[in-house]
């Protein structure tokens, strides 16, 4: 089971990489905050539908405990986060298990209050690393998110391909 936000989901789902989750992690939960902002009213994306047919078997909305909405707003009085990170978070603690998000800041402080961020790219890795993915479908995932809109460094980026077995494609 793993804890996410937003964005690792809106963007796995929007290049069709998000059925590599439930491989990995068989149960993603996601606080009410997050699932709102993935499906966004009034905004319907092109992920919207594979993200709602998630929600039917393995992706579960799951409320957040009123201890743990206590902490997150604590963390959003103390920290710059949203408030879909912050009761991720807190969710994740609560559950003590591990955190895919990919925002800096809130990545930072899941370390500091003990928890296991992954970065959106560290799912493919680790997908790739367990055989779920080969190394070129991997590749292309990365390629994929990366022409989606996830920002990630270009130096970061060159590291993953590298690991990946070569930038060359």
């Amino acid at each position: 089971m793993i804890v996410a936000d937003a964005t690792p989901l809106i963007h796995l789902a929007r290049t069709r990489w998000l059925g590599v989750l439930p491989k990995l992690y068989r149960n993603v939960v996601v606080p009410p905050t997050v699932w709102r902002e993935v499906l966004e009213p009034g905004a319907r994306r092109v992920e919207t539908h594979s993200l709602e047919e998630a929600s039917q078997t393995w992706l579960e909305v799951r409320k957040v405990p009123a201890k743990a909405r206590r902490a997150s707003a604590a963390y959003r009085r103390g920290v710059a986060l949203g408030d879909g990170e912050a009761d991720a978070i807190a969710l994740a603690e609560t559950l003590q298990v591990p955190l895919l998000m990919d925002d800096r800041v809130a990545v930072q402080f899941a370390r500091l209050r003990g928890l296991e961020p992954r970065w959106t790219t560290s799912v493919i890795l680790e997908a790739q690393g367990m055989g779920i993915l080969s190394a070129t479908e991997a590749r292309t995932a990365v390629k994929d998110l990366v022409h989606a809109g996830l920002w990630i460094r270009q130096d970061v980026l060159l590291r993953i391909l590298d690991a990946l077995g070569g930038r060359s494609d």
